[in-house]
């Protein structure tokens, strides 16, 4: 484990990447809003965490990149995957300075050799499609939903709103990569193959289950979402952009591993 920092070196390529930061530079960093100091306190964490998470998503597709080279995957896709990984970084450094301006990111420790958990079929088709359910129709899918929501409540902060309609903008497309790959691989996929993918991604659900377990952080225009806020909307988001355009390709997430989620996120108000 170490504590999790960001590090650029400048420099010709620092240049190669004032083209995909373009606009960032323009925003100005310190007008955030002047909320109570819980919720500055609260998008501290939030916006570092997010930091690490654009991060470990930057790790999934590179893997995904490499997965679809092994398989011949059709060249526009598999630079796609790779551009993301671009993206990803562009948003972990977005999100840094946004932990930054809200007073400095608080410690992180992480474990940077386990940044993306291995695909487990032994079939390299298979490989690609475990990483990219997991990673695309999975994480990708419910972030986006997550983060319309969060920018919808940053009327007040322009800064904030500007960075999370950046991010969206790109983890859109991030979360219809997967479902581009299955369509194109469908045929090479036997009905074992889309049971196994469906278990792969109703295991990513569950891994979500402790989230619901965590204090709620208070609501704000910070990028912060209130505990019914944001559970309302994840499970609305499994539903309708996790299991059903998964359904509509024939894999079927577990009934106990969507029950678990759904349960999970019905928690009480704290007191």
């Amino acid at each position: 484990m170490s504590l999790f920092e960001l590090e650029a070196v400048g420099g010709p390529w620092g240049r190669r990447l004032q083209r995909r930061r373009a606009g960032l530079s323009r925003l100005c960093w310190t007008e955030l809003g002047d909320p109570d100091p819980a919720a500055r306190e609260a998008a501290r964490v939030v916006w570092t965490r997010s930091t690490f998470s654009e991060y470990a998503s930057a790790a999934a597709f590179a893997e995904i990149a490499s997965a679809l080279l092994a398989v011949a995957a059709p060249i526009d896709l598999v630079a796609a995957a790779g551009d993301f990984v671009v993206d990803e970084m562009i948003h972990a450094e977005a999100s840094a300075r946004l932990a930054m301006a809200l007073g400095g990111a608080v410690p992180l420790e992480v474990d940077l050799e386990r940044l993306v958990r291995p695909a487990s079929a032994e079939n390299a088709l298979l490989r690609a499609a475990e990483l990219l359910v997991r990673t695309s129709c999975v994480g990708e899918a419910l972030t986006v939903r997550i983060l319309e929501r969060a920018r919808s409540l940053a009327t007040a902060a322009p800064t904030i709103h500007a960075v999370l309609t950046r991010i969206l903008k790109d983890e859109s497309q991030h979360a219809q990569l997967g479902p581009w790959f299955l369509d194109w691989a469908a045929e090479r996929l036997a009905a074992t193959d889309r049971a196994h993918l469906g278990r792969i991604a109703g295991q990513a659900l569950v891994a979500f289950v402790p989230l619901f377990a965590d204090e709620c952080a208070p609501g704000s225009g910070l990028g912060t979402l209130g505990c019914s806020d944001f559970d309302a909307t994840f499970a609305g988001a499994v539903i309708h952009h996790v299991a059903r355009p998964l359904a509509a390709r024939g894999i079927e997430i577990p009934p106990e591993d969507l029950a678990a989620i759904q349960q999970a996120s019905r928690r009480l108000p704290a007191g």
